[in-house]
């Protein structure tokens, strides 16, 4: 907010937007990750960082700009998303077929608290997975997804030993949202935030136990085992820990910027 005499102001989202980095949601150490197709010079053609990319060509390595060395990689040529452009938007197209990303084991054992943040659209009503920790959260404990699902759904799901869905069934594809999850196990805390909204907030036992030392999978189940994302990925962050509403505001304005929503 800001005052004007005894007047006060909101300021935009897309302003906030605008001066807000999520860089800064890293600033204090914090696990994760954040990939932004909006900067080409993160993106590389091949899963060794070489070859630049440029609109309309496969992705075989994304960087991880929050400083965790958490690069996301494809090493199977024909598996590779590609970086697409419409208007001044990027994000990365899956196919739906056999597209997929993952990342080294990321160690989040040290606590039991998470946010993931989405830009991402949909082009059918099918379970797919957006991003996911572990080859599956049904057999992995401490594990999170973000999901998109049959029945116009959008989900978020948490796991200690048991888990927990969070879900709205009020999203028909295609449509494009951001997307915000945020849980903390031992709380028995978890929320699925559409378009800046809470459309899901559970208050289940997650179990016990932390987040686990696991790969990071985008667009698929471990590596295009299964549950292939049909559409396009505008950005993703990770972070093992429940973010604030201001950080929460930011990060929401931010990927809706990077991804064409209104709030």
């Amino acid at each position: 907010m800001i005052g004007v005499g005894a007047t006060l102001f909101r300021v935009p989202t897309a302003y906030g937007a605008a001066k807000f980095s999520p860089k800064s949601l890293f600033a204090n150490g914090e696990e994760g990750a954040w990939y932004d197709p909006s900067d080409l010079s993160s993106m590389f053609q091949n899963s060794d960082g070489t070859g630049a990319v440029s609109v309309d060509d496969p992705v075989g390595y994304i960087q991880d700009k929050s400083g965790n060395g958490n690069h996301a990689i494809q090493a199977t040529s024909s598996k590779r998303p590609h970086l697409r452009q419409a208007g001044s938007l990027y994000y990365l197209e899956f196919d739906g077929a056999e597209d997929a990303l993952q990342t080294s084991a990321i160690d989040f054992s040290g606590g039991d608290q998470m946010s993931v943040f989405a830009g991402c659209r949909k082009d059918q009503n099918a379970n797919m997975v957006v991003a996911e920790i572990s080859s599956s959260i049904s057999s992995n404990n401490g594990s999170f997804r973000l999901f998109a699902g049959s029945s116009n759904l959008w989900r978020y799901s948490s796991k200690g030993t048991n888990i927990v869905n969070g879900s709205t069934t009020s999203f028909s594809a295609p449509v494009t949202s951001v997307l915000t999850g945020t849980s903390d196990i031992s709380a028995d805390q978890l929320t699925l935030r559409v378009d800046g909204s809470v459309e899901g907030n559970p208050t289940s036992d997650q179990g016990t136990g932390n987040y686990g030392n696991y790969a990071l999978n985008i667009g698929a189940r471990n590596d295009g085992a299964s549950l292939l994302f049909d559409g396009n990925i505008y950005g993703l962050i990770v972070r093992n820990t429940v973010s604030s509403a201001a950080e929460i505001d930011n990060a929401e304005g931010y990927m809706a910027t990077k991804s064409g929503v209104t709030l």
